[in-house]
């Protein structure tokens, strides 16, 4: 006499171990955008950043570097930025790296009191660092397959 044993599917197990390793936050960032869609969002990224880049070295170079946002910001944030966007194109999720430069670039001209402005610069930066990591971890989760 033998005895069969069914086991389960692995699929459903990954999905439960997917579940409980990533959080929700990923999970929504890494829904997939159509192709021409998420490539065309990231294009716009990359320009605006290359636009709002030239113009502060501009502002930079002609003397007038108070008139607009700071150089090294700037050309650090459109770096990191674009380059998560490209990475990231089929899905949206350098979006919390985007709104982490947008809010390092305010706190950057905004003034504070010096431990204000460090402590707020250091926070933003961890915004984007963060970012960065949602990202690539709902790039991850976006190429597995959803059943």
């Amino acid at each position: 006499m033998s005895t069969h044993v069914i086991s389960q599917p692995n699929e459903q197990q990954h999905d439960a171990t997917a579940d409980d390793e990533h959080g929700s936050l990923v999970r929504s960032l890494s829904t997939t955008l159509p192709t021409p869609l998420g490539n065309l969002l990231a294009t716009l990224v990359v320009l605006v950043s290359l636009v709002v880049g030239i113009w502060s070295l501009v502002a930079t170079w002609s003397g007038n570097a108070g008139s607009f946002l700071p150089f090294f910001q700037v050309s650090v944030a459109a770096t990191v930025v674009s380059l998560n966007a490209l990475y990231a194109r089929r899905t949206f999720s350098y979006v919390i790296t985007l709104i982490g430069a947008i809010l390092w670039l305010w706190v950057s001209v905004t003034p504070f009191a010096p431990f204000f402005q460090v402590l707020l610069q250091a926070v933003t930066v961890v915004i984007m660092v963060a970012g960065v990591v949602f990202s690539t971890a709902a790039v991850r989760l976006s190429k597995q397959p959803r059943f």
